[in-house]
């Protein structure tokens, strides 16, 4: 009976140790998460690669405001390491005490509201941010870095994930290259005629007249992105930046990268090499409505009616990445123009 009991006591501290290396890590220091809850522990053995289209998609947008916001891809890797830990790359609804999202981030420790936290993008972006305070992150241990970031109450999980998570970050960042030049955008053909599936307070015929109207306007410097969405009626576009917007409308599949053939109505969306990115409206016949772009001096705002080669060939030089459907997640107000 004693060495029975002493083999029963062995068995269940042996469980014991594999349930606490299984647990998810939760957001903060002070959380406990129940031991070998279904849905914390990340699915597939690291570096199986089995991973589902959603998982796939979620680390892609995970990538892309990485890259949108010009960092290196070292970045997307923790990012997307950490999401695997914390939620198996899937956008929960719930978690420890109020923690939401890919990340499990928690609206009472001010990261966002629950909507916001379970927007990937937003999410991702909110990452990022806390990312770039931490010191050295470029060169510091995954583990390390990730901790600063989340205080998990089990900070050595996250290691195991940077090979997969790099398979990931890699795939998604050589398909979601900007390769296409200033000098490319020349011969564009016909305008596209296409229906978007959005809904908006303006229709794009309407948006495009308002853009017309607001032409010789000052005060929009360094407001594009609040610009083409008062065009469509409303006051702001719910994003912070251009490429924000941009990374928020490929999670949702409304993204044409490298099309060169936008309907009227369409969003033009360029990487400027700066963290803010620029979009423009695109009114047909190769003309776009841009802020900036003829500015008479620095900070003067002025809204203006160009060619898309002035944007791509002329004095700024970006690069295009592509269009997209006149959608505004989390935009409100009312336009004032």
């Amino acid at each position: 009976m004693r060495r029975t009991g002493i083999a029963l006591a062995g068995a269940l501290l042996a469980l014991l140790l594999v349930c606490l290396l299984l647990v998810a890590g939760s957001p903060d220091a002070s959380s406990t998460a129940a031991m070998c809850a279904p849905g914390r522990v990340p699915e597939g053995a690291a570096g199986a690669g089995r991973w589902s289209e959603e998982q796939t998609h979620n680390a892609a947008t995970i990538t892309e405001v990485a890259r949108a916001r010009s960092l290196p891809q070292r970045a997307a890797v923790i990012a997307v390491a950490v999401a695997i830990q914390e939620s198996s790359l899937v956008n929960l609804p719930h978690g420890d005490r109020d923690s939401v999202g890919l990340f499990q981030q928690r609206p009472s420790q001010g990261w966002g509201t629950r909507e916001q936290l379970t927007d990937p993008a937003y999410a991702a972006g909110r990452f990022y941010d806390a990312l770039l305070a931490v010191d050295g992150w470029e060169s510091r241990p995954l583990a390390d870095v990730a901790q600063a970031v989340q205080r998990s109450a089990y900070p050595e999980a996250y290691a195991r994930w940077e090979e997969p998570a790099d398979a990931l970050v890699s795939a998604a960042w050589s398909s979601g290259a900007t390769t296409t030049t200033a000098t490319a955008c020349t011969g564009y053909g016909v305008d596209a005629a296409v229906e978007f599936d959005v809904e908006n307070p303006r229709t794009p015929a309407e948006a495009i007249a308002a853009a017309r109207r607001a032409v010789g306007q000052t005060g929009w410097y360094r407001r594009c992105d609040a610009f083409v969405a008062q065009a469509y009626g409303y006051l702001n576009s719910g994003s912070h930046t251009a490429n924000e917007h941009w990374a928020r409308l490929r999670g949702a599949g409304l993204t044409r990268p490298d099309d060169h053939s936008p309907p009227p109505g369409a969003l033009l969306f360029y990487d400027t090499g700066q963290a803010a990115g620029h979009v423009a409206l695109y009114l047909g016949d190769d003309q776009v409505a841009s802020n900036d772009i003829l500015d008479d001096f620095p900070g003067e705002g002025r809204i203006a009616l160009v060619n898309r080669d002035d944007l791509t060939a002329g004095r700024w030089r970006l690069h295009y990445r592509g269009w997209a459907a006149p959608s505004f997640p989390g935009a409100g107000g009312r336009s004032t123009i």
